[in-house]
Formats: structure tokens, C-alpha cells, sequence
């Protein structure tokens, strides 16, 4: 089902090229116009959901059937989509448009209309090469090759298609080589954000074989992921100051592109927010935010990643109402729910500061609405299954979040009940140097309720801990930079100001 809802969604979304388009792709008062008006209201979100549509028709309903028959039949209207008028930058607009006539022209070809089809490949190579789009102009070239010398004998046609083939063949096998390359790197960040400082000299040996071809060509594809490596190598060892650098250094090259070149700005444009971040240079991040939001289209997963940014921002600066806000309203869109579980769940553990912020009244409580007013740390654990098994990344977030939760709620016994399970969490997977400050911090978090509760008691016997934390400082750890939501040394400002002068001892022994 959920690629029904995907490509519903895409339909609803983009404009068809012809008002009134829609009824010739799904029949008015049919069964499949019902499903895919129950798909775009969300009616409709799962097979069973589809079978109780239909409960109480009078004809059985086939539901596979009638899935399969409505998906068909958006697939063949994608290219009845107008994606001139998109959000999109002018190489995404060339390459749908680019991409459309390839298919017609090999359609015309097959079909024996080859004076046609000749004429729009020659037409289209002029394109693809302008916009960088090698493969498709090795496709084109290879055609023509063919063309030329076994329909036509040109002669000198045959050769110009043939030198310019030898050209692109080799930028394609060093864009093939880069791409390659980044992807054993970034498997293995996908789903965990603990730190691989391993990654580093691999991503030196990438780089070091692929900047003779970047010197040796400007290719786009080419310098897009060489540039991603080169950037994982100081990533990897969190030098800010190096990756921030290098963002200035891609967006400059890809600014001189004579296209808008679209996803490298965002990407750089996003590592340099990061930086920022890292830096705590909050000024010049959220300027930046601002700037580069025209890159981002609204509910895309890059946008979603902007907006994690923005978050911490927010977090990090003590900002932290217009964190809620922007918690509200990401959360609040209607696609929400439908993303990649990564983005899901990075804002489940957001709202489980943000709920924390409001219960100990750093977030004012008037103006937080119902939906937040019915969190519930238990299903707050059930809903981050993914990030659970992240032990030395997102995980430590988790952890920290369980606790901050018996303090406000001055949950003493359970508090007490925890400690021996997170001292065994925290001793066989937060000793290694990228994990230092989190180790320092959970220490710390443990002595509270060993001190019972009482503010002066804590601060003596975390002096040891604090002073190791403050020793190695946010922007100088080895740590990947979401872990922290809020920085610990603020964290713990916040969680001592909580605390009374009282002693609670725990109701069991």
C-alpha cells in the first residue's frame, strides 16, 4: 500500500499538463476513483483499510485486483505531469524533460520512424551534454554511432559520434568510480549515528585516487561525490573548521555552473549549517537556514533534515519555544507520519526534550497544545525501535531522555530501579573516546538519585564527572553531532535548577 500512497501523493501534488486530465486516467464513480480518493484523504492507509472500504458493497471487491489495475494506471500518467512549474531546479526540470524525449525517440526508432527519431536524438545530445547528464549522452551517442555507419555511411558523422563516445565513456567510469566509492562509505552511516573514525583513512584512499580526475575534469556528477568524500574525511574527525572550508569551496563551484545546479547546494549548504552548529556559531547558522530554504521544497527528505538542523539550532541556542514551534509544525504536516523511519523517529526523541522542557517550565505551558499534552514516555520507547539498536549513537539520546523524565516527574523509586541497567549500558558501550562526553554526562545523571535528589549533594559528587566533561568541548568531540539535542553542559544547568534542597529518599529499599 505504500506505494499506492506514494504515487497518489505525487499525483495530488503535481500539476497534469491539461485541466481535466484526471477523469481520462481514473473513471468518474468507479471503485478506483473511490480508492484513490480514500488514498489522498488518508482514509485509507493500509489493505485492511481498503477492504473495509468496500465492507458493505454490493459487488465483492478484489482488492489486489483493484490495486494493481489503480496503480498501473498512475504509472502511465506520470508523464502527463507538469514538472515545469515544480520547485525544482533547472538540471531536475532538463532531466525529467531530457529523459521524456529519449523515450520517445527509441519509440520512434522501434516503430521505423527513423527520420524522426534521428533528428530528436541529435536535438537531445545538444541537452544532455549542456546539462551534464553522461549517461544518457553515451545512450544518444551510441545510437548514432550506429545510425551513421550502418543506415547512412556518414563517414564524418560516424567519427564525430565516435571520438565524443571515447570522451564520455571515460568521464562516465570516473563518475561510476566516485559513486561507488561514497556508497561504501555511507552504508555505513544510514541508519546509525555513532562515529566511525575506521571510515577516515578509507575515505582517504577514495579521495586520493579520485583527485586526479577531478583536476582532469569538472564533470558534475564527478565533483558532487568526490567532494562528499573528501568532506567525510574531516566529518569523520570532526574538524569543523576543514569541512566548513570545503562547503564554501563546492558551493562556489557549483555557483559557476551555467545551470542551477539544485541538490550539491543543498547539500553543501547543509554541511556548513553543521558546522555552524558544531562551532556554536548560531547566527551565522540560522542566517544560512534562511538563505538556502529556496533549495529545499517543503516535505522532501532533505528539507526534513534542514528542518533537524534548524531544531538543534533552536535547542543549542536555549531558543527553546521556537524549538516547540518548529516541532509543531513539522510533525504537523499531513505526509508526516508517511517519511523514512530515520526522520520519523529523529523527531519522536525531539519531542521527548521538548516535552521534558515543558514539564519543568522552560517551555511555558499555555501555549502547548493538546496533541503534545498527550505524550506518554512508554509509547515514546515503543516508537523509536530503529534508533534503540544505534547503542553507541542515537540510543545514548534515548537513555538520557528516560532519565530526564524521572527527574521532572521526581520519579524517585523508578529513578533508583534504573540506575544498575544504565551504569552495565553506559560501562560496555560508552567507554571508547568517540562516546567521552556522553559517558561523563550519564555519570553525572546517575548520581542523583545516589545523592537523593538534593541539589548541593549532587554537585559534590559529580564534581570529578563535570569537570572531565567540561575538559573536552562540544565543538572538539568525536561524536556525530546529533547525539547531544541539547549540549550536556546546558543539559545539566537545566536539571540543577530542577532539583530542591530536599532529601527524597525512595519509598522501596
Amino acid at each position: 500500500m505504500r506505494d499506492l500512497i506514494e504515487l497518489t501523493n505525487l499525483l495530488n501534488t503535481t500539476k497534469m499538463k491539461g485541466d481535466g486530465m484526471m477523469k481520462y486516467v481514473i473513471e468518474p464513480n468507479t471503485k478506483m476513483e473511490r480508492l484513490y480518493e480514500a488514498l489522498i484523504s488518508k482514509q485509507v492507509k493500509s489493505d485492511e483499510d481498503a477492504k473495509a472500504l468496500f465492507v458493505n458493497h454490493e459487488d465483492s471487491t478484489n482488492i489486489t485486483g483493484l490495486k494493481n489495475k489503480l496503480k498501473e494506471r498512475l504509472l502511465d500518467s506520470v508523464f502527463l505531469l507538469d514538472f515545469k512549474e515544480a520547485n525544482f531546479s533547472s538540471r531536475q526540470k532538463a532531466f525529467y524533460e531530457c529523459y521524456k524525449k529519449w523515450s520517445v525517440a527509441m519509440t520512434l526508432l522501434t516503430r521505423n520512424a527513423k527520420i524522426t527519431g534521428i533528428d530528436l536524438l541529435e536535438r537531445l545530445l545538444r541537452h544532455s551534454v549542456r546539462f551534464e547528464f553522461t549517461e544518457l549522452t553515451l545512450d544518444i551517442l551510441r545510437v548514432l554511432k550506429l545510425q551513421y555507419s550502418v543506415v547512412d555511411g556518414d563517414v564524418e558523422k560516424y567519427r564525430d559520434a565516435k571520438e565524443k563516445y571515447f570522451i564520455y565513456e571515460r568521464i562516465w567510469l570516473m563518475e561510476s568510480r566516485a559513486e561507488s566509492h561514497y556508497s561504501e562509505l555511507m552504508i555505513q552511516f544510514t541508519n546509525s549515528k555513532s562515529t566511525k573514525t575506521e571510515v577516515t583513512d578509507l575515505a582517504k584512499t577514495y579521495y586520493a585516487e579520485l583527485e586526479g580526475f577531478m583536476g582532469e575534469c569538472s564533470s558534475f556528477k564527478l565533483h558532487l561525490f568526490g567532494r562528499m568524500i573528501q568532506l567525510t574525511i574531516f566529518n569523520s574527525a570532526n574538524d569543523y573548521r576543514q569541512t566548513a572550508t570545503l562547503c564554501e569551496e563546492a558551493i562556489a563551484f557549483f555557483d559557476r555552473k551555467e545551470y542551477d545546479s539544485g541538490l550539491p547546494l543543498q547539500v553543501f549548504y547543509y554541511n556548513l549549517v553543521v558546522c555552524y552548529l558544531q562551532l556554536r556559531e548560531f547566527e551565522k547558522g540560522q542566517e544560512l537556514i534562511s538563505r538556502c530554504e529556496y533549495f529545499f521544497t517543503e516535505g522532501t527528505f532533505n528539507w526534513y533534515k534542514l528542518q533537524e538542523l534548524f531544531f538543534l539550532l533552536a535547542m543549542h541556542s536555549g531558543h527553546y519555544t521556537e524549538a516547540y514551534h518548529l516541532y509543531e509544525r513539522v510533525t504537523g504536516l499531513p505526509r508526516f507520519s508517511d517519511q523514512a523511519h530515520q526522520i520519523v523517529e529523529m523527531w519522536k526523541i525531539y519531542e521527548a526534550y521538548v516535552q521534558f522542557l515543558i514539564r519543568i517550565g522552560e517551555i511555558p505551558g499555555d501555549i502547548v497544545s493538546e496533541k503534545a499534552k498527550k505524550f506518554r514516555v512508554g509509547k515514546f520507547l515503543n516508537e523509536v525501535n530503529e534508533y534503540i539498536k544505534d547503542k553507541r549513537g542515537m540510543n545514548i539520546s534515548v537513555l538520557i531522555a528516560q532519565i530526564l523524565f524521572n527527574v521532572a516527574d521526581r520519579d524517585y523509586d523508578e529513578a533508583i530501579d534504573r540506575i544498575e541497567g544504565i551504569d552495565r549500558y553506559r560501562s560496555r558501550h560508552l567507554k571508547e573516546e568517540d562516546t567521552f562526553r556522553s559517558n561523563c554526562f550519564i555519570k553525572m545523571l546517575l548520581q542523583i538519585p545516589i545523592a537523593n535528589f538534593h541539589r548541593e549533594a549532587v554537585l559534590r559528587k559529580v564534581e570529578k564527572h563535570h569537570k572531565n566533561l567540561l575538559s573536552v568541548p562540544l565543538e572538539s568531540a568525536t561524536q556525530m553531532h546529533e547525539v547531544e539535542i541539547i549540549p550536556y553542559e546546558q543539559l545539566w544547568e537545566i536539571i540543577i535548577k530542577s532539583l530542591d534542597m530536599k532529601i527524597h529518599k525512595p519509598k522501596k529499599k
